[in-house]
């Protein structure tokens, strides 16, 4: 099942500094594929060698043009790394948590909404747990109700959520939940009559000049990224929608939560505009979290993504996968810094360190 896992390793604290020499001026984000400058692309072809990792890299900072390029496997796909299609995972849940805020901001439901108001057949167990509650992981809802794979209907997987037993008591401790996203991709569909992607395409994305992510709505098999061989794919490698969704159409058991495919450039784009307030109020975002109400060794989760407090900056930051693919990314709120990874297995996750040191490294980060 897909998840989040906690990011490990060396803090972003030399970031600021690696980065401030970028200099390319006003230009489109991703205008075609930028390349790393000699050191950075240097330092990471070796260790990606080494590691034999197999990966796209995003990097964007502040108002410059941001640079991608692509390791391993992804250099003889016949894709350019701003063309290929990538598995997000979990990283879905930040884009489904923009949707949400988009109708707290319009007026259509409250982070204080309850579930009771805003689905059917709600059981009294699960009928007063709010919105805020199920957008941070506090509804007390079981990680996941079934498989990835499992083609299951909106309405089938509602009952069998409903009828499963919460973890604890909503609103008192942190479960990390698949389920919880995707009962808000129903709530968008309630709230909006409209389906997911259309509500999340139409009025979400495009007013912000994004490109799609989702299922179908952005999805060409000819452009997916192709899975390593797994006992998943009988050994075969495969494109999204058979490695990952157990073919077509997506199950309700990924809807919302894992599964949405796009480029790393868009989806970097779509982190840049969510945080310079493009998509909803970026005090939306900021509000919803908890600091240090339930003690240093509590995940800090708010609306689709974790905060980690640095000594002298704050890194936004969510991942995802399965056994097949990955992704990874984290955002430094006063540098505006991104870097975004996806591969492999779970070969995102294994990168974003060593993206990080390279950066402190080399000085520089996109060709000038």
């Amino acid at each position: 099942m897909l998840q989040f896992v906690a990011p490990v390793g060396r803090p972003l604290k030399c970031l600021l500094v690696a980065l401030a020499c970028l200099s390319l001026g006003s230009q489109d984000v991703f205008a075609g594929d930028t390349d790393f400058g000699r050191p950075l692309q240097t330092d990471l072809a070796n260790t990606i060698a080494e590691r034999g990792l197999s990966v796209i890299i995003a990097v964007k900072n502040g108002d410059h043009a941001g640079c991608l390029q692509e390791f391993g496997s992804f250099l003889d796909d016949g894709l350019s790394p701003s063309e290929t299609l990538m598995d997000l995972g979990s990283n879905t849940k930040t884009v489904t948590a923009a949707a949400v805020l988009t109708l707290v901001q319009n007026g259509t439901l409250t982070l204080s909404t309850r579930l009771g108001e805003l689905l059917d057949a709600v059981p009294d167990d699960k009928a007063a747990i709010t919105v805020s509650q199920i957008l941070n992981h506090r509804a007390g809802f079981p990680e996941s109700v079934g498989s990835d794979e499992e083609k299951i209907g909106k309405e089938d997987y509602l009952e069998g959520v409903f009828a499963t037993a919460l973890r604890s008591p909503p609103g008192k401790t942190y479960h990390y939940s698949n389920v919880g996203y995707a009962l808000l991709a129903a709530i968008i569909e309630n709230a909006s009559g409209l389906p997911y992607e259309t509500y999340v395409v139409e009025h979400v994305l495009a007013p912000a000049d994004l490109e799609p992510i989702g299922y179908d709505a952005a999805y060409e098999e000819s452009r997916s990224a192709i899975s390593g061989r797994s006992w998943l794919t009988f050994f075969q490698r495969t494109p999204i929608h058979r490695a990952s969704w157990g073919g077509r159409p997506v199950g309700w058991n990924l809807v919302g939560n894992g599964g949405a495919v796009t480029t790393a450039g868009n989806y970097v784009t779509f982190l840049e505009k969510l945080f310079a307030g493009k998509i909803v109020d970026k005090k939306l975002i900021l509000d919803g979290f908890r600091g240090s109400e339930d003690g240093a060794d509590t995940i800090d989760y708010g609306h689709g993504m974790v905060r980690l407090q640095e000594t002298d900056q704050t890194v936004f930051t969510h991942a995802g996968e399965n056994i097949l693919f990955s992704s990874d990314w984290r955002y430094v709120l006063e540098s505006k810094t991104i870097i975004f990874t996806a591969g492999l297995g779970d070969d995102a996750l294994r990168t974003m360190n060593s993206v990080v040191d390279s950066l402190s490294a080399s000085g520089s980060a996109c060709r000038q």
